[in-house]
């Protein structure tokens, strides 16, 4: 199913007043990620935008404390994408920072593709593929197995 399929469904088993301000503030959101430095594009939330007050919350102060310095030039690059925010109110939550996933152990390439590699290495001339074939091998021989 797809998303806009999905928004839509939510959409019509929600009261009509509480689906018109979940559409806003996704709009308000997008507008904002458009809005926004790359740098901290995906470190802030729409949380609210009421009275023209836009709320926003923050995974981090360093964020939080960049945006409050970019208020003014932030709230005119929101305008010309039609949110009519007259000041922001930034806050930090760090429940936004993602959770820390312990990296996954990959397995190395074969036996075999090592074999072929190192075989294929042997077999051409002098050059930046064979450079390139040598550090390949150098990275993935386990230590002691020269």
């Amino acid at each position: 199913m797809s998303t806009s399929s999905l928004s839509d469904l939510l959409a019509s088993q929600l009261p009509s007043g509480l689906a018109v301000r979940a559409r806003v503030l996704l709009n308000t959101q997008a507008a904002l990620e458009r809005a926004l430095p790359a740098a901290i594009a995906g470190h802030v939330r729409v949380m609210q935008l009421e009275n023209g007050v836009l709320s926003l919350a923050c995974d981090s102060g360093a964020v939080a404390s960049r945006l409050r310095h970019q208020t003014d030039a932030l709230i005119a690059k929101l305008g010309k994408h039609g949110i009519a925010a007259t000041s922001l109110r930034v806050s930090v939550n760090p429940e936004l920072l993602p959770r820390y996933v312990h990296p996954v152990e990959k397995a190395g390439l074969p036996t075999t593709a090592l074999e072929g590699l190192a075989h294929l290495s042997t077999d051409i001339e002098e050059g930046p593929l064979k450079d390139a074939l040598t550090r390949l091998l150098r990275h993935h021989t386990p230590p002691g197995h020269d």
